[in-house]
């Protein structure tokens, strides 16, 4: 009795930690923000995008659609806008209303971690986003002349809910709710008539956490699909440059202190 009770004591020490794992860490992150999808999301949103009652649009043939602002539905909407529609000239705002925050197909800005677990369970990614994102883009016939984007870091939520008050308390929210970036200089565009750009651009900046400012350099791709421009990608950062002490739990045994700021953005002419 007493051998028997001896092995099934590390039996259940090893059923308690798998179930652990599964339901609290196992790595079932969000993937990345994402050219593609953010373009099929954009497509799909063409008929019911809200333009700007000032913005002069000419007429359009578009075939009928039951898409609603919140489709997450990748199927192509069939229209003939055309590159004459909308110049990329002028200011284009955030536009928070085009997709699902649910399945991030929406506006969001955030990280992305990883972190290596105790007990050799292995590794795992903390991934957190914010839809709360608000900005405005100013282009010429040849540039992005100024970009402004602020993010609601308050608004937060990971991909585990315990892990939302550690990150609150890590960006010190209370003091310092938002994140900024601000381009520095005018950015030279090779072509910004094209509907897409298939390679990245980047862009210099300065980027403001926990009211530390620091310059880095963003990677980013930019599609203009009919009325709406959609930015995605990521850069590195070292969370430490901004005072920002990345959390831990018990059953973690280290998180880098880099990690991926995500970036996905739709957006819309201002009247």
């Amino acid at each position: 009795m007493r051998k028997k009770l001896l092995i099934g004591i590390p039996l259940l020490v090893v059923l308690v930690v798998v179930a652990i794992w599964f339901f609290l860490f196992r790595d079932d992150a969000p993937p990345p923000p994402d050219a593609q999808a953010a373009a099929a999301i954009a497509e799909a949103a063409q008929t019911t995008t809200t333009i700007p009652s000032t913005t002069i649009i000419p007429s359009t043939t578009t075939t009928p659609s039951t898409t609603n602002e919140n489709s997450t539905t990748t199927t192509q909407v069939v229209t003939t806008t055309t590159e004459a529609d909308i110049s990329v000239e002028g200011s284009w705002m955030v536009n928070t209303t085009i997709g699902s925050f649910e399945d991030f197909s929406s506006t969001y800005v955030g990280f992305r971690i990883e972190e290596e677990l105790a007990q050799g369970i292995g590794k795992t990614t903390a991934v957190g986003r914010t839809p709360i994102v608000s900005g405005t883009l100013e282009f010429s016939e040849t540039a992005l002349l100024s970009a402004e984007i602020t993010a609601d870091l308050s608004q937060i939520t990971t991909d585990r809910n315990w892990r939302d008050d550690n990150v609150y308390e890590a960006l010190d929210v209370q003091n310092h709710p938002n994140a900024v970036f601000s381009l520095v200089g005018p950015l030279t565009l090779d072509d910004p008539e094209a509907e897409r750009i298939e390679h990245p651009i980047s862009a210099v900046g300065e980027l403001t956490i926990k009211g530390v400012t620091q310059e880095v350099s963003v990677d980013l791709v930019a599609q203009r699909i009919g009325q709406i421009i959609t930015v995605t990608g990521q850069f590195p950062m070292v969370f430490s440059d901004f005072g920002v002490e990345v959390p831990t739990a018990p059953i973690v045994v280290s998180v880098a202190d880099n990690g991926l700021i995500e970036i996905q953005l739709f957006l819309t002419p201002t009247a």
